[in-house]
């Protein structure tokens, strides 16, 4: 992989240690991917949540802090494993938190941007249309090279502090434009899809795309970008999705045969028979849940409006709970306009800067999740401790409220 003289001088020890060993693991990191060069990046996304990095993580970004690493390019941060403000509250153990405060830390002295969010798309990272970055979030992966039209890779933990300190990334897989185009298509056969069609439908084109990037027709003309957000997560979740050509949405993909490149790609039709079995394979159970999570990824604000309504004049039944996970940007808005008031008087709860898929929801108790979410269905059964319920909002909240 060609290295710049000035990359070079980085990689030798010139500007710092942080910054030699930043490079180095994108100088070994890229000759092992077949990256010809690396190139500039506008902005970093990374991780930082105790849950899945563990002493490991923690001992990567005080290293990196400690020996005078800064930042290089706008950076943010997906969600902590606890929620920041009120961790006590939600019954965390106070030495997991002081694991995750170390992350914190760390990130902080690096000069990050402290949203904690894992839709930073929507409320603190806003790149254009063109522009490379190095995010680690699946779900902001899909979203910017599907609708911003920006490109990044899926950037691994390690990697992604490595790309924000050095501001470079290495050049291969979706920042070529031969990776990019559609190799299989999906059309959607659904008419109204609901919240959860979406996910299921996201979750179905990543078990059934393998390793080729897909293109998807047929979604209604006024769908959302929550709604793709959700749809964009499930199917990262799903496979390793990077990239869905959305018909008619994803720039330069104004049908299938644009979105491809002229190409004819094999196309599957998608109806209510593959969805009910996506259902059927993210639920484990219909016991009583001990939970419900909603916001994985974070709900935004028209989002939290729209549970709002959903829960006026419900209360809860005893023996679950309700948490909506969201940004902090986010939490702060709908406490000023009163709709945060409006969902906790059914006995739901906000929460910010964390997430239920990287909290530690059996060490809290709970045994039985319902979503309807398909990342966090996926994510959490996978783990084995937790038995899932996975199905529309509107069906939770007539079970689990009075």
């Amino acid at each position: 992989m060609y290295l710049s003289p000035e990359q070079e001088r980085t990689l030798s020890g010139e500007r710092g240690e942080a910054k030699e060993l930043a490079m180095t693991i994108l100088a070994k990191v890229g000759e092992a991917l077949g990256a010809d060069s690396l190139v500039p990046i506008k902005s970093a996304h990374v991780l930082a949540h105790y849950s899945s990095l563990h002493e490991a993580g923690i001992e990567v970004l005080e290293k990196f802090s400690s020996s005078g690493g800064r930042f290089a390019v706008p950076t943010t941060v997906d969600p902590a494993s606890v929620d920041l403000e009120n961790w006590k509250s939600f019954g965390i153990p106070e030495e997991y938190a002081e694991k995750q405060f170390r992350l914190c830390a760390a990130f902080a002295r690096l000069g990050g941007i402290p949203c904690w969010s894992c839709a930073q798309y929507q409320v603190c990272n806003f790149p254009k249309a063109g522009e490379t970055v190095a995010w680690a979030e699946s779900n902001s992966v899909v979203f910017a090279n599907s609708l911003i039209g920006c490109r990044t890779n899926k950037i691994t933990s390690g990697l992604d502090i490595a790309c924000a300190i050095t501001g470079l990334t290495p050049r291969f897989g979706m920042l070529l434009d031969e990776n990019r185009r559609a190799q299989v298509a999906f059309r959607s056969t659904i008419d109204r899809p609901t919240d959860l069609d979406y996910r299921s439908l996201g979750y179905y084109i990543g078990r059934h795309s393998g390793s080729r990037v897909p293109g998807l027709d047929g979604l209604p003309r006024d769908v959302s970008s929550d709604e793709l957000k959700h749809l964009g997560a499930a199917a990262a979740a799903g496979g390793p999705v990077t990239m869905i050509h959305y018909v008619g949405i994803t720039p330069g993909s104004e049908s299938l045969k644009s979105a491809s490149g002229g190409e004819r790609v094999e196309t599957f039709d998608v109806g209510k028979k593959e969805l009910d079995g996506v259902e059927a394979d993210l639920n484990q159970s219909e016991e009583k849940p001990d939970l419900v999570a909603l916001g994985v990824p974070h709900l935004s604000a028209s989002e939290l409006g729209q549970l709002s309504k959903l829960l006026d004049g419900k209360k809860l039944k005893g023996g679950t709970r309700m948490y909506a996970y969201t940004s902090s940007q986010a939490f702060d808005f709908v406490k000023r306009s009163g709709v945060k008031l409006e969902i906790e008087r059914s006995g739901a709860r906000l929460t910010h800067s964390t997430d239920a898929e990287i909290s530690p929801l059996k060490k809290l108790g709970f045994d039985v999740v319902m979503t309807n979410s398909a990342k966090l269905a996926e994510i959490v059964s996978s783990e084995g401790e937790v038995k899932i319920r996975y199905k529309r909002i509107a069906e939770i909240v007539e079970e689990v409220t009075s």
